[in-house]
């Protein structure tokens, strides 16, 4: 059980990240300054940096509860993974993978502001860039790892066939967020579930 220094220091924290998120929604990224997130946060710019020595750490904040909130669980290699996603992909339903999806859906107005910073961050910062790009291909090693435990389709094509999955869900997502776009989500997320099934699951 933390000890109640280390509680307010988590509170600290998740206000820290909880004002920035709203700035860099309302002003962008790049023209938000640390000493208006520390105001919004009620603290200091010393304290900021006590938390968060860069900006880039704070991305790095972001990105790890973005796992959290997905239930990716990071491995003895430092890289992020799903097991549910991986086994999702290994059984090769249409209808697990359509569940799969609507989970994922529900907590999109949850977690997708959050990538949608750290994409916005990424344009300017290569550190993040990096950290966004090995990010995505955590989540493509998912869908490829399960076509693998399958046995599904040739080695040479599993990657593009992940690549495009992942990208197809990527688009959708962004529809709710960055475009304030929102079409009939029934309907979007079956036409996904049946494109990754043919890329992924089905070899007839």
């Amino acid at each position: 059980m933390p000890s109640l220094r280390e509680a307010q220091k988590q509170l600290t924290r998740d206000r820290i990240v909880e004002r920035a998120l709203e700035l860099f929604i309302e002003k962008g990224y790049a023209a938000t300054t640390i000493d208006e997130i520390a105001a919004a946060a009620g603290t200091t710019r010393v304290t900021f940096y006590a938390y968060y020595p860069s900006r880039t750490d704070l991305m790095k904040d972001f990105m790890a509860r973005v796992n959290t909130m997905l239930d990716r669980a990071y491995g003895p290699n430092s890289t992020s993974t799903a097991a549910e996603l991986v086994d999702v992909v290994r059984e090769g339903k249409l209808e697990g993978i359509l569940a799969w999806l609507e989970s994922r859906a529900a907590l999109w107005p949850v977690f997708r502001p959050y990538l949608d910073v750290l994409d916005e961050a990424a344009a300017v910062d290569p550190e993040v860039r990096a950290m966004v790009d090995s990010w995505h291909e955590e989540v493509i090693s998912d869908l490829v790892r399960g076509m693998e435990l399958a046995g599904r389709f040739q080695e040479e094509t599993r990657h593009i066939r992940g690549t495009l999955a992942f990208t197809q869900l990527d688009y959708v997502a962004t529809l709710w967020t960055r475009r304030k776009y929102e079409p009939n989500r029934e309907h979007a997320l079956e036409v996904l579930a049946d494109s990754w099934y043919h890329l992924l699951c089905d070899e007839g």
